[in-house]
């Protein structure tokens, strides 16, 4: 196994691994779930989809139920003990609400993630104090949340420029890249991040020149998660006070339809770093 993979990306790949020995072996979820002694159908589906920790007797037992032996067996049994790590308890962990977990669980195991930010910067590419100025518009949050959630999102970006990263398309509009965040100084800094990270071989950022007018998309942010191996794809779209995880195939076709026509009205590469250098002056 490579360094710098979380237990969700341990949990992930033993699931997909699972689903694999099924359609070779014929094993059905039905059969599972008897082997678990009767357990839900959706403790199940959450296990085949990484979303659970296999116990080691319940891990050992399906592994019966599947017919594998050494050495596939121990590599298996490994995956399964990493899933159930504990990750390291941090100063702002308790500052992410319940609802955001699982979208975090899914942008951390996505092996690709495209995205459409009309408004703002995506948080995996704010500097700090871009991200600060943005959190501190919920009036809501006490000042040490806030700055817990700072923290937070500091912390996910690090799989960004780690071991292993995600190809990371991001595409906005000219005009998130003017707008008043922060000072100019926070301003100018974040300029300067997103120049870096062009500059990294799987991070693409495109921009829509003022001058295309409006799109299909118009201004509703979203992003498309794909995970490594068979799994399916998963769109996520924020609203106000939430957002919501959408994996129905028809509607996750509509979203990377809109995606490859805002590819085609942006710019990226040369022309994107010319515009980022004109708009730092």
């Amino acid at each position: 196994m490579t360094s710098g993979q979380s237990p969700t990306d341990y949990r992930a790949r033993l699931g997909e691994r699972l689903r694999e020995l099924m359609r070779h072996s014929g094993v059905t979820k039905a059969d599972l779930q008897e082997t678990l002694g009767g357990c839900s159908d959706s403790k199940v589906a959450k296990i085949l989809r990484g979303d659970h920790s296999v116990a080691p007797l319940e891990l050992a037992a399906l592994l019966d139920r599947l017919g594998v032996e050494d050495p596939e067996r121990a590599d298996l049994l490994h995956l399964g003990e990493e899933g159930r790590r504990r990750r390291p308890k941090t100063p702002w962990g308790s500052a992410i609400p319940d609802r955001l977990k699982k979208f975090f669980n899914t942008e951390e195991t996505a092996q690709r993630i495209e995205l459409y930010r009309p408004d703002l910067l995506h948080g995996l590419v704010q500097t700090e104090s871009y991200a600060r100025a943005v959190i501190e518009t919920n009036p809501t949050l006490r000042p040490d949340e806030i700055e817990r959630l700072v923290q937070a999102r500091m912390a996910r970006q690090a799989r960004l420029t780690g071991p292993n990263p995600p190809t990371y398309s991001l595409i906005i509009r000219e005009a998130v890249l003017r707008a008043p965040v922060g000072t100019e100084e926070t301003r100018r800094e974040q300029l300067d991040r997103l120049r870096r990270l062009v500059k990294l071989p799987h991070i693409s950022i495109r921009i829509i020149p003022d001058s295309a007018g409006l799109t299909s998309a118009l201004y509703f942010p979203f992003m498309i998660l794909t995970p490594a191996g068979d799994r399916a794809k998963t769109v996520y779209v924020e609203t106000l006070t939430d957002g919501l995880l959408v994996d129905e195939e028809s509607r996750i076709m509509h979203y990377e339809q809109v995606f490859r026509e805002l590819l085609a009205v942006s710019v990226g590469g040369k022309e994107a770093a010319r515009l980022m250098d004109k708009l730092a002056v």
